[in-house]
């Protein structure tokens, strides 16, 4: 990461763009196989009329190396190869090219038995292929034919480590299974059904008509907030010990958050000064009324991380979809925090077509309020993920 910064300081200062260094290393031996940084090459640079990122850069003199396309960079790769970047790789292009994450996926594993094994009996695997995009796990698709010839797809994610073990009808794709490799130590995965997807935004109407029902008609089996097994937002866990009070919950997955983002940044005065007065005034001050005068929170099921790249429309049904979910049983307003930031793109329009369908908890002068303290739960819980992102830890703290 130290050379992807030296990368960086390379990279011509611009008001529309960040320096950002990459490095393409074999993980296994440490040895350098590219480097790159942000404007490394021109604009237009094989006809691509944005600014070439890092990453591309990397991937570019690879395949003028070996004369290939960048999309079969992974061809001449070794096995171990990591990408180390000072910035989040792209998840869009505004000039419409193919973004950074998507060059950088690729599937270089076959099926595990215990994955077969889920499979339908007798089927036959015609592609195994990368797809998607994900910071924290291997995600694929499977095409194969099934015994009576008729194709059928699945969406497959993998995860290592003990993050893996905890992943876990209409609205997301039918889970299929969830397991442990039996070839890979400490590799575990998930299967569902592969559902083909645009990548449109929903409509704000029919989305939030769709997301109402889930809050609404779940039922926490205890009664209570919280849920059965660990889920995990990235690779860091959430707070889901069940809880009777939604203040208390808030509180204590509130600290969980804080405690996560002081074990990687530190703990300083300020700090110390504004979490007193976070836990002591403005948790009760907001959360509180909503469990008083003979008022009560109902524990809805939410999804838990649903920014816009969760989301999509099901090209087949044209309805909308939600996906990688991190649920817990919750104040369904506390939903609408991840929507907050303005680089999600689930703006005003999606909660007032919400607001349509069900009431705003009482008391509605609170409302705001409330969502700006859903939200730093979810700003600090991001800033403790991306250690290495100081403008992203910047704009959420």
């Amino acid at each position: 990461m130290e050379f992807a910064l030296t990368q960086a300081k390379k990279s011509p200062l611009g008001a529309n763009k960040f320096c950002v260094g990459a490095v393409l290393a074999n993980a296994a031996t440490g040895r350098v196989i590219s480097t790159g940084f942000s404007l490394e090459y021109p604009q237009d640079y094989k006809g691509d009329p944005g600014t070439t990122h890092a990453e591309q850069c990397c991937f570019i003199k690879i395949a003028d190396e070996h004369n290939i396309p960048e999309e079969r960079i992974d061809e001449v790769l070794p096995t171990d190869t990591a990408l180390y970047t000072t910035m989040e790789p792209c998840n869009e292009r505004l000039s419409g090219n193919m973004t950074c994450l998507r060059k950088d996926a690729h599937w270089d594993a076959p099926i595990d038995p215990a994955v077969l094994k889920e499979l339908p009996e007798g089927c036959h695997i015609t592609s195994i292929k990368a797809h998607g995009i994900s910071f924290w796990a291997k995600t694929g698709r499977i095409d194969v034919l099934l015994s009576d010839g008729s194709p059928r797809s699945f969406f497959i994610k993998i995860l290592q480590k003990g993050i893996g073990i905890h992943m876990a009808k209409e609205f997301v794709p039918k889970p299929i299974a969830c397991g442990t490799y039996e070839t890979i130590p400490d590799t575990h995965f998930f299967l569902c059904e592969f559902r083909e997807m645009k990548e449109d935004m929903p409509g704000p109407d029919e989305f939030a008509s769709r997301l109402s029902k889930m809050h609404q008609k779940s039922l926490s089996p205890t009664g209570k907030f919280g849920f059965h097994i660990t889920t995990y937002a990235g690779n860091l866990p959430q707070y889901v010990a069940w809880e009777d009070s939604w203040e208390t919950f808030f509180a204590k997955s509130m600290r969980q958050a804080l405690d996560l983002e002081i074990y990687v940044k530190g703990n300083s005065d300020e700090l110390e000064v504004l979490s007193e007065a976070l836990f002591e005034k403005v948790i009760p001050r907001l959360l509180r009324p909503l469990e008083s005068g003979g008022r009560t929170v109902k524990p809805s099921l939410i999804h838990g991380d649903l920014w816009h790249a969760n989301t999509g429309i099901d090209a087949e049904s044209n309805q909308p979809l939600i996906f990688d979910a991190c649920c817990f049983f919750a104040h369904h307003e506390y939903e609408f925090g991840q929507w907050r930031p303005a680089c999600n793109r689930f703006g005003d329009e999606y909660i007032a077509a919400y607001n349509k369908l069900v009431q705003i908890s009482a008391p509605e002068d609170d409302f705001e309020g409330r969502l700006d303290l859903y939200r730093l739960r979810f700003d600090t819980h991001v800033s403790a993920l991306f250690v290495d992102n100081k403008t992203l830890r910047f704009l959420t703290l």
